[in-house]
């Protein structure tokens, strides 16, 4: 249920982004921490937080490094790429129909596609890219930046197998080593210019500049895994955990310097209220993912055809319900069919590529 409401969050902050054309001075928690964030990366933030926990105790439960990476391939990559092709194919020409092309503007639309560029996004996880589409909008070609995120989310996958070599289950301190590496960074960058690449767009690995911020938060929730026996669940704690949250964005700008402590400590406390059973939110499915890959795309849509009548707040409600539809058709039509697939590991070669086969003779 988190994650369902971390990927809401990011919805509710991107209708921002997306009326206004910026962030920066327009939504709410932008103006409420001084242009240090917006509920959004804060929300990002908290996936990758959830992300560290669930991760490695994915990678202990896991019989070999083969495995637990081919868990991680099929959770992330089927969902994606089908979002990917949907986003390119179907949502990208829908947004070249605007008031200078009535009839759409598709010929041109894919005849502009760079094809090498886009299959190297798609299997290096990186958010497709495309022209003439969405035009009138504030924030014009640009089909499902959401996206960007996945590729760093999975790097970090990858360096579990890597900080295990070094027997970080028996030596604890491993992870906090990374964790505090990663953290110092996040913080050099936080009080200088250092790192800050803002213009670089690289092929493989879209921009490095973000690795300590991802790092940080993902091996936050590490540690957590690491001494969750050790750590107390404790109001006053929380308390002070959220206080210090607000201080820094209110008043002495520090929240880089705040949230990974402070953050990561209040989704824990959340997470294990002794009395709300969070897991049984699940039981008509997963619907984080599918609302993370697809609401970008839905919001730009809906801005494009409706965003003269709608405000920031209409357009949340009215994106938000055909992305929960979206959603519910990824996780019932693709993820979990694949999910199913972890026990038969054998089949992954295949299954990317022969999915309506194993979906037609289950």
């Amino acid at each position: 249920m988190l994650r369902f409401l971390l990927a809401v969050a990011v919805i509710y902050s991107h209708c921002y982004v997306i009326y206004y054309g910026a962030v920066r001075d327009t939504e709410p928690f932008m103006l409420f921490s001084q242009n240090q964030t917006d509920l959004g990366g804060i929300a990002v933030n908290g996936f990758f937080i959830i992300s560290g926990f669930l991760i490695v105790s994915s990678y202990r439960h896991s019989k070999s490094t083969l495995e637990f990476l081919k868990k991680r391939i099929l959770r992330i990559y089927p969902g994606f790429i089908v979002a990917f092709l949907i986003s390119m194919l179907v949502l990208g020409p829908l947004g070249t129909f605007d008031q200078a092309h009535p009839q759409g503007n598709v010929a041109q639309y894919f005849e502009f596609l760079r094809k090498k560029l886009l299959l190297l996004n798609l299997f290096t996880l990186q958010a497709p890219s495309a022209v003439l589409c969405f035009q009138p909008s504030p924030l014009p070609n640009q089909l499902n930046e959401s996206l960007w995120t996945i590729q760093y989310e999975f790097i970090c996958y990858l360096t579990v197998p890597f900080i295990a070599f070094f027997k970080v289950f028996r030596r604890k301190w491993v992870a906090v080593l990374v964790f505090t590496a990663a953290y110092l960074l996040l913080v050099l960058q936080a009080s200088s210019q250092l790192f800050l690449w803002e213009g670089y767009q690289g092929k493989l690995i879209s921009n490095p500049v973000y690795f300590p911020r991802f790092f940080t938060y993902f091996f936050a929730g590490c540690c957590v895994y690491l001494f969750r026996r050790r750590l107390q669940r404790n109001h006053l704690l929380a308390l002070l955990a959220l206080s210090s949250l607000i201080t820094s964005m209110v008043w002495f700008g520090g929240f880089d310097l705040v949230a990974p402590f402070s953050l990561t400590y209040l989704l824990f406390y959340i997470a294990y209220l002794p009395h709300i059973q969070l897991q049984n939110f699940t039981r008509y499915g997963d619907f984080s993912y599918g609302t993370y890959l697809y609401a970008w795309p839905i919001q730009q849509l809906v801005m494009l055809f409706a965003g003269g009548q709608l405000t920031p707040g209409s357009l949340f409600l009215v994106s938000f319900a055909f992305t929960v539809v979206a959603a519910y058709a990824s996780w019932h039509g693709i993820e979990k069919h694949f999910l199913k697939l972890k026990d038969n590991p054998r089949w992954l070669p295949f299954a990317l590529f022969t999915f309506p086969v194993f979906s037609a003779r289950k």
